[in-house]
């Protein structure tokens, strides 16, 4: 039985989507369920501007954790409708680090995330979080496509 399931959202509908499986699995299993969004500091560095022009760099992490909360509680309620016990956090690094750190310390059963579909190019540019996510977990992961 699924008694953990940690859910990656990131406000896209492929993580609301990723949102809706991961509470059904809790519900299925009477587990509970985490969301959890990481705002991506890390690439923010790379924007033209950020350590030049003041205060952008905590407007954005500001826009961030709103993205976060908003991205969380859309969790939240369906965890509510569903009659799931919910837990939710906003992280900021690495997403597929941090995925994988909080896993393994909360610690979850199963780990939920949307798959936005990227290929060829776009992929080794950004990169895949799902991609690192299910090479490196410990636990089994389900891939919700976009």
């Amino acid at each position: 039985m699924l008694k953990r399931v940690l859910v990656a959202v990131d406000g896209s509908p492929a993580g609301l989507e990723a949102a809706r499986q991961g509470v059904e699995a809790a519900r299925l299993s009477a587990g509970r369920v985490k969301a959890v969004y990481v705002a991506d500091v890390h690439r923010l560095a790379h924007l033209p501007g950020y350590s030049s022009f003041p205060g952008i760099k905590e407007k954005l992490l500001e826009m961030m954790e709103k993205e976060g909360g908003s991205a969380t509680g859309s969790v939240q309620h369906l965890a509510e409708e569903a009659g799931v016990l919910y837990e939710g956090e906003v992280l900021q690094g690495d997403p597929a680090q941090e995925l994988l750190r909080a896993s393994e310390e909360w610690p979850a059963e199963l780990l939920v995330l949307g798959r936005v579909g990227h290929s060829g190019l776009a992929k080794v540019i950004m990169g895949s979080v799902a991609e690192k996510v299910v090479r490196k977990a410990k636990i089994p992961v389900l891939l919700v496509p976009a």
